[in-house]
């Protein structure tokens, strides 16, 4: 892990200077300097200052490499550099603030999310069956499949089983499961005729959507991230 002294003499050996053209640049003793690049001694405030203008770099750049430095008990002695800590102790209070808002509302959603889906509150569950015996002519009522004895003029026996014969080679049998019911029946009417549709149930037939299920593995989903972000909140913020 870096130094004080360590960065100083990092920083001094790219420009390639030595102690003693560097600790002129800075206007201080070749000894002072070496005692900061051995860590025998910290600058005073005017000191750091002029280190980093004659470094030309930024109070971050030099000390960002020292932000979990074991020097920061000497160093906080340094004004500037005390204030520095200060200003990432805060920065990091607000990363963290914010890590734990978002993993809070996160979780939150999640657990909507899962509500609805188990709930079965956001998609139509409630599906209602129709069923047609098959295609009407058009001389023919609606209910002709249903109807067709009494409808007979002829109602001999021979007669009954003929026109039996017919009706049950005409069935063609067609369901419609609709997402709302449309009364008792209805006719609907296509390429080959038209269709009288009866409902087979007043009562719905309950049938599960993939959406909810969906709806509950995001939001569990949504759930363990929130907690992970929550749980893991020190290391995810610790080196940012």
């Amino acid at each position: 892990m870096s130094t004080f002294g360590s960065q100083l003499k990092h920083y001094r050996s790219e420009l390639k200077l030595s102690q003693p053209e560097f600790a002129e640049q800075v206007g201080i003793e070749q000894s002072y300097l070496s005692k900061l690049e051995n860590d025998k001694s910290v600058p005073s405030n005017d000191t750091f200052r002029s280190i980093l203008a004659a470094l030309n770099l930024t109070i971050c750049d030099f000390m960002q490499p020292l932000k979990h430095s074991v020097d920061k008990a000497r160093l906080i002695n340094v004004p500037d550099i005390e204030a520095w800590y200060k200003q990432q102790t805060n920065k990091q209070f607000i990363k963290q603030r914010s890590l734990i808002y978002s993993a809070i509302l996160i979780s939150a959603l999640g657990c909507a999310l899962f509500y609805l889906g188990h709930q079965e509150k956001l998609f139509n569950t409630e599906f209602y069956e129709y069923k047609s015996y098959g295609v009407v002519k058009d001389n023919e009522p609606d209910g002709i499949f249903y109807d067709w004895r009494t409808l007979l003029v002829d109602k001999s026996g021979e007669n009954i089983d003929a026109k039996h014969r017919e009706m049950t080679n005409r069935r063609d049998f067609k369901f419609i499961i609709s997402p709302e019911y449309k009364g008792t029946s209805f006719v609907e009417s296509g390429e080959q005729g038209r269709r009288l549709f009866s409902v087979t149930s007043k009562t719905p037939i309950i049938k599960s959507h993939k959406g909810h299920v969906w709806l509950e593995f995001v939001g569990i989903l949504l759930v363990v991230i929130g907690a992970g972000l929550i749980t893991f909140e020190s290391k995810l913020t610790k080196h940012s």
